[in-house]
């Protein structure tokens, strides 16, 4: 459910922001498909419990960069790209792979790298328990301007606190 988690609470930014259709489009498959690269990670590694060691860290960090491969085939997902292969990069220029900073990460990019970081740690891991909503807003907040795009989070945090009913709901995402 990680996935679609992620694309749900993507779009409730992308809506915040007002994003084009064809932006929210690429940003549902983006979300959808941002991990699709850990599929060459072994899977121990990947429920590991425990801290990784340097190697394992290094292996694991390596999967934007192949999910970006695993889509670049295929010519209707080539916006889908970017987004990717950024998803994991900090506004302060220390993430990965290429080390982007503030605005050269893609927007969209930015969007998911905080609709993922916000619903994983929202939910149970093999290695941590799961934070509350409102802790993960605060982690959120606590890192503005360093792992996330301050603006960013500002909405996203709003969005948020609204406690709205609205849950994540996949639905089938139209062509980019």
């Amino acid at each position: 459910g990680h996935s679609e988690r992620v694309v749900h609470y993507s779009l409730r930014l992308a809506k915040q922001l007002e994003l084009s259709k064809e932006d929210s489009v690429i940003l549902r498959y983006a979300a959808f498909l941002h991990d699709i690269g850990k599929i060459e990670i072994d899977r121990e590694l990947l429920n590991k419990i425990g801290p990784l060691k340097p190697r394992e860290w290094a292996v694991l960090k390596k999967h934007p960069v192949w999910g970006s491969d695993i889509v670049r085939p295929i010519i209707s997902l080539r916006k889908v790209i970017p987004v990717i292969l950024h998803h994991h990069e900090n506004f302060d220029g220390t993430g990965y792979p290429a080390g982007l900073a503030g605005e050269e990460i893609p927007l969209l990019a930015r969007v998911l790298r905080i609709a993922d970081s916000f619903d994983a740690m929202t939910t149970d891991r093999p290695y941590k328990k799961a934070k509350t909503a409102e802790q993960a807003c605060e982690e959120l907040r606590k890192f503005r301007g360093t792992l996330f795009d301050p603006y960013l989070v500002d909405l996203f945090v709003q969005i948020i606190q609204r406690k709205d009913t609205e849950q994540p709901v996949f639905k089938e995402p139209s062509a980019v």
